[in-house]
């Protein structure tokens, strides 16, 4: 199928006057629309979803599905990283600037509760514990993501790996998967093309995976056993990790109370090595002095 625009333009003249209306409303704010199911987008609208189905295709489209990958595609051509923090800027106020960030984050991080289930962080504790080794992909921004979860875990005594590669130099540690591991997987807006491959050789093993995202990947991506999504905000402003990172430490914390009696010994054996081998932390007799003067 070729660019939504193209396909728009040439059957632009056989919509009705509803799905010209539409579609131009659409392309207005397509950012918008690039993470929503059919059901979100029609309520957006004020459409029945069936209006919507209808319209995606009469542009040559499957269903709204096939409409909304067309809708992210276009996301990614036209949306440059330049471009998104051009419109965050210009809608910054240099005098309250933290408070702008701070009322924005805890925004999201409140839309977060409507999607994000604690059942589904139960079971991604649940599955991160009965798991041998756990592997974690996160590539680019997404790369500290995985590493934190990686430093977290591992402190609680779990045989874990961090993988930030992409492209192929990922099998090379996806090849130590087994059907008694967990795989993670970090990836928003879309799954790029080496997360897809990471996902269907899970399930080839028969490995569960967890995939943390923004978008609605419940439909884009197969055989996912938990997927926790949640917007960091729309497409088209500069994007925090604010909202993943709680749903990290939601999962770390629910592990450390399932696990307390496991944990605790762990994080005590970390310190006790650091006492052994002289890397425990002291005040020095010259920050002593510092705090009396």
């Amino acid at each position: 199928m070729g660019n939504l625009r193209n396909n728009v333009e040439t059957a632009f003249a056989q919509l009705t006057r509803v799905q010209k209306n539409l579609i131009q409303t659409i392309l207005a704010d397509y950012e918008e629309y690039i993470f929503l199911s059919v059901d979100e987008a029609a309520k957006a609208l004020n459409v029945h979803k069936s209006t919507l189905v209808r319209l995606a295709q009469s542009l040559g489209y499957g269903g709204y599905t096939a409409l909304r990958g067309e809708l992210q595609d276009l996301y990614r051509q036209e949306i440059t990283p330049g471009e998104k923090l051009g419109k965050t800027l210009s809608e910054v106020q240099p005098e309250n600037l933290y408070q702008q960030v701070v009322e924005t984050e805890t925004m999201f991080l409140k839309e977060s509760l409507k999607t994000i289930q604690v059942e589904d962080i139960h079971a991604a504790a649940h599955l991160l514990i009965g798991a041998r080794r756990t592997f974690i992909c996160g590539r680019g921004p997404q790369g500290p993501l995985a590493e934190l979860f990686e430093f977290r875990l591992r402190r609680f005594g779990f045989d874990v790996q961090a993988i930030t590669d992409e492209g192929r130099a990922i099998l090379e540690q996806l090849q130590l998967v087994t059907e008694e591991d967990a795989l993670i997987v970090f990836s928003f807006i879309a799954v790029p093309q080496e997360h897809r491959h990471a996902i269907s050789l899970a399930r080839e093993i028969g490995c569960p995976v967890i995939l943390i995202t923004d978008s609605v990947a419940k439909e884009m991506v197969d055989h996912v056993a938990i997927t926790l999504a949640a917007r960091r905000g729309p497409a088209t402003i500069y994007h925090t990790n604010m909202v993943p990172l709680a749903i990290i430490t939601a999962i770390i914390l629910d592990i450390a109370k399932l696990k307390a009696s496991e944990v605790i010994p762990a994080l005590n054996r970390l310190q006790d090595l650091r006492r052994q081998f002289g890397y425990e932390y002291a005040l020095t007799h010259h920050e002593h002095d510092g705090e009396k003067s």
